[in-house]
Order: C-alpha cells, then structure tokens, then sequence
C-alpha cells in the first residue's frame, strides 16, 4: 500500500471523539485522521502499515538502489525491459 492511499484512506475524526474512542479506533486497524478545529493534526496508523512506511523510508536511504530504480523507470520509459537477473547480480542478491 502507497503513503498516498494510505492517508487518503485515513477516516477523519475531531480529537474529543478520538479521545473518547481511542480503544475503538485502535482495534478497528484502519487508518485514522485526527483533526483538530478542522485541521489534520495526527495520524493512527496499524502496526503492519507502520512497519511497511518504515522499511520504504529505509529503502530511500540507499542511493544504490535509488539510482537502479532510476534507470530501470528510464528504460522502462523507452520500452526497454529491465532484466531482474542484472538488478538482482547488481544488489548482490
């Protein structure tokens, strides 16, 4: 699941009820947005999606395989298959 459909997911709720249904909304395992005055202030996220945004944010940091996606959606774009065999040898897999 992208960030993006993560949060447009996410089922706005005012503090005061996100107070009084914090169990609820934690056992619901669906993103929420807590607003206050009408505006996003938090965010409740399940555990699993959490651990998904993380290991994406760690894969940002390797400018390795920044750079092989880059090249891969360019020969994606010139209609160039990438072999997964050459990324994989590349990643050291």
């Amino acid at each position: 699941m992208s960030v993006t459909s993560l949060l447009r997911k996410a089922k706005p709720v005012n503090v005061r009820e996100a107070q009084a249904r914090l169990s609820k909304l934690i056992r619901s395992k669906s993103t929420s947005m807590v607003l206050s005055h009408g505006r996003p202030v938090s965010f409740l996220v399940p555990y699993e999606d959490m651990l998904d945004l993380v290991d994406t944010l760690d894969e940002l940091k390797d400018s390795k395989l920044l750079r092989e996606i880059e090249k891969g959606r360019a020969e994606y774009a010139q209609g160039r298959a990438v072999p997964a065999e050459r990324l994989f040898k590349k990643m050291g897999l």
